[in-house]
């Protein structure tokens, strides 16, 4: 009974490592489309899978500096 289990679960594992492995390996050899173009901030970018949108950033950037202009133009009005 502890064998069965043993040799269920160890099979289980191992299906799961190799579809892992599977995957990981269809996903290196899918290529871009021929006409995807990078945007120039990603051009030499060493990362495969970076996903940062920096106009996003550059978005989030701006108001977080209008809301700390505003909290500081509000302690100074008060204090």
């Amino acid at each position: 009974m502890i064998l069965t289990s043993f040799w269920t679960e160890a099979l289980v594992v191992g299906g799961v490592i190799a579809f892992f492995l599977l995957i990981s390996f269809l996903n290196m050899k899918t290529k871009a489309p021929k006409d995807a173009k990078l945007p120039p901030e990603c051009e030499f970018c060493p990362a495969k899978t970076c996903i940062i949108k920096t106009s996003e950033i550059n978005k989030k950037k701006e108001k977080l500096r209008e809301y700390l202009n505003n909290c500081d133009g509000n302690d100074n009005e008060t204090g």
